[in-house]
């Protein structure tokens, strides 16, 4: 990139001497009557010297057109957002319509692996998998909330700025295991690891069957972690809201 720049610096340096030489030449000529061969090197330095001038100058116009270029796609500074913003994106990941659409169809899926086996099936079987799938991402969703409100970290998604699937794919990514600090840094995301693991272990050690401990708590909780890059592609490349 440096020899790239020096370039066109040099190049009106060099063609202001050609002038002159140009220019000093024709006369000197006529002083000591010298052969038609200096009129024609005259002439030929002088071409050059046009040509030259003319490439710094194409040379020039490019830089400032390829600066005007990258600073019209810049991205956007990030903001961190306001409490009243971070508090309605909480409620509405805790019961938003989203939500209630992810839980019934967890709920579902679980109906139909009989998982736990002791709540049978039925319409009582789907209703106690219902309410175990809602209160378990209720809490994950308040203990997120709350670490961030607590370590001042914005762990919201929000969609890639950059362009390329490559790019936004890995953002998406990031977006599931990082959080924001108010200079926009990317920080290990504490709150939504504590959040998955922390739902996942009280719902093992309260309300399901007596056969599961906080074991199987923390399987669920990495299970849960895992499926929030295949939700976050999802939320990149399909929802558009």
């Amino acid at each position: 990139m440096k020899r790239t720049s020096r370039v066109p610096a040099r190049q009106p340096v060099v063609a202001l001497i050609i002038l002159i030489a140009a220019s000093v030449a024709p006369v000197y000529a006529q002083q000591v009557e010298s052969s038609p061969q200096l009129e024609a090197t005259a002439q030929t330095l002088a071409g050059a010297s046009g040509d030259l001038t003319i490439k710094a100058t194409g040379t020039a116009a490019n830089s400032d057109s390829g600066q005007t270029t990258t600073k019209q796609t810049t991205p956007e500074p990030y903001e961190f957002p306001t409490h009243a913003e971070r508090f309605k994106r909480y409620v509405d990941s805790a019961v938003g319509p989203f939500t209630l659409a992810r839980t019934a169809v967890s709920a579902g899926i679980n109906q139909w692996r009989d998982n736990p086996e002791e709540w049978e099936q039925g319409a009582s079987g789907y209703g106690k998998r219902f309410a175990s799938s809602f209160g378990k991402h209720a809490i994950q969703q308040t203990v997120t909330y709350g670490l961030d409100e607590a370590l001042g970290l914005d762990t919201g998604f929000k969609r890639s700025t950059r362009t390329g699937f490559g790019p936004r794919l890995k953002d998406a990514l990031l977006e599931n295991v990082t959080s924001r600090n108010r200079k926009g840094e990317r920080v290990v995301s504490v709150p939504r690891f504590a959040g998955a693991y922390t739902a996942a272990i009280i719902r093992a050690e309260t309300w399901y069957p007596p056969r599961y401990d906080y074991k199987d708590g923390l399987r669920s909780g990495t299970t849960s972690i895992l499926t929030g890059f295949a939700f976050n592609v999802i939320r990149e490349f399909v929802i558009r809201k």
